[in-house]
């Protein structure tokens, strides 16, 4: 609460900070509230200026995430797949991302391993959909977690394998990668 008439100023709900506002007893928490008037941040006040995150470009930028782009993200890999171009699918990855692959023991840890691995994986020609998904959105990132099944074709023996699924996407550089990707075959 403010007192007018008191060069003293008390900011509502936060009891025992109190500081000399120089505007009327007017005092601002907010970054977006500084023309005239003093941001209290940190050492409450003991500066001449704000002590605050700036509200420049070092402030991040979240790009728009939705569930339709989730869902467009999984059939950009799936399509990927059908390509067999193991180049073409480890490209979606970032360069430091990691795969939890569904048919082998070891965890992938860069894009040459991912590579390496879909190498493999795309002689079965894979072809997934999703049964369920679960999407959960942050800054810039974006998880699908979920249930999968894969059609694959093993040298014309054609095969259904259900699988749990996690991808977690972010954005970098203006293009939505895989950073992180697990898969396991669902418990018998």
């Amino acid at each position: 609460m403010s007192n007018s008439s008191s060069p003293r100023a008390r900011i509502s709900g936060t009891r025992f900070i109190e500081t000399n506002a120089p505007t009327g007893g007017r005092v601002s928490m907010s970054a977006s509230f500084r023309s005239g008037t003093r941001a209290i941040t940190g050492r409450a006040g003991r500066e001449p200026f704000p002590i605050d995150t700036p509200a420049n470009e070092s402030c991040p930028v979240c790009a728009p995430a939705t569930r339709q782009l989730a869902e467009e993200l999984f059939e950009r890999w799936n399509q990927a797949l059908k390509t067999g171009n193991a180049a073409q699918v480890a490209a979606l990855y970032a360069e430091d991302a990691v795969l939890l692959p569904t048919v082998s023991n070891v965890a992938r840890t860069s894009r040459n391993e991912i590579r390496d691995y879909f190498e493999h994986f795309l002689e079965k020609k894979p072809n997934g959909f999703i049964n369920q998904r679960n999407v959960k959105f942050g800054c810039n990132k974006i998880t699908d977690a979920g249930i999968y099944t894969f059609t694959l074709n093993d040298g014309g023996k054609i095969s259904e394998v259900p699988a749990r699924y996690t991808f977690v996407y972010e954005q970098r550089d203006g293009d939505w990668k895989i950073i992180h990707h697990h898969s396991s075959v669902m418990p018998a």
